[in-house]
């Protein structure tokens, strides 16, 4: 899978898909990055994408509105992005992505082994691979410069969220 431009790496640790407390994000030097703050006895299966000052940047919530599963990613009240499990895969499309402003993201890849990325306008936005990395049980993720790095993250979250939800562990 090639990336081209190459962007920020981030290492997310799969037990992310678990947690009930929180979790640390962390750059490609292993420091700490972002904070994912799990709220795990919510209803909507919340988690907030925050700073490493604390300050929240992005909500991830599965959306109780849809028939699919589906979730939700905010910032503050407004909704940015909404990721569905798509209802027909072709060409190794598995997930609908929609922007708050209509903008379609594309996402294909091998998901058994963490293999996909995340495409807008054609080109490669979003690139996650446990090639990256040697650490077990966890994966790089890379943003493209110019894509907000944050956001990039809440929706590989959010997408790890969609495949626990579907039961694929």
């Amino acid at each position: 899978m090639s990336f081209a431009p190459v962007g920020q790496t981030f290492v997310l640790n799969q037990k992310l898909v678990s947690i009930g407390g929180d979790l640390w994000i962390e750059d490609g030097n292993g420091n700490h990055a972002f904070e994912v703050d799990g709220k795990a006895f919510s209803l909507r299966r919340s988690l907030l994408l925050k700073d490493t000052s604390g300050n929240d940047l992005y909500e991830i919530n599965k959306s109780l509105a849809h028939v699919h599963t589906t979730f939700e990613i905010k910032r503050g009240d407004q909704v940015v992005a909404t990721i569905q499990k798509a209802l027909m895969s072709l060409f190794g499309e598995h997930f609908a992505i929609t922007a708050a402003d209509g903008q379609q993201l594309k996402v294909t890849g091998d998901w058994i082994a963490r293999e996909f990325h995340v495409q807008q306008n054609g080109a490669d936005v979003i690139l996650a691979s446990r090639n990256f990395l040697t650490i077990h049980g966890s994966y790089g993720v890379k943003v493209a410069p110019g894509f907000d790095v944050p956001l990039g993250l809440a929706i590989v979250i959010a997408l790890e969220q969609i495949e626990v939800e579907e039961g694929r562990r």
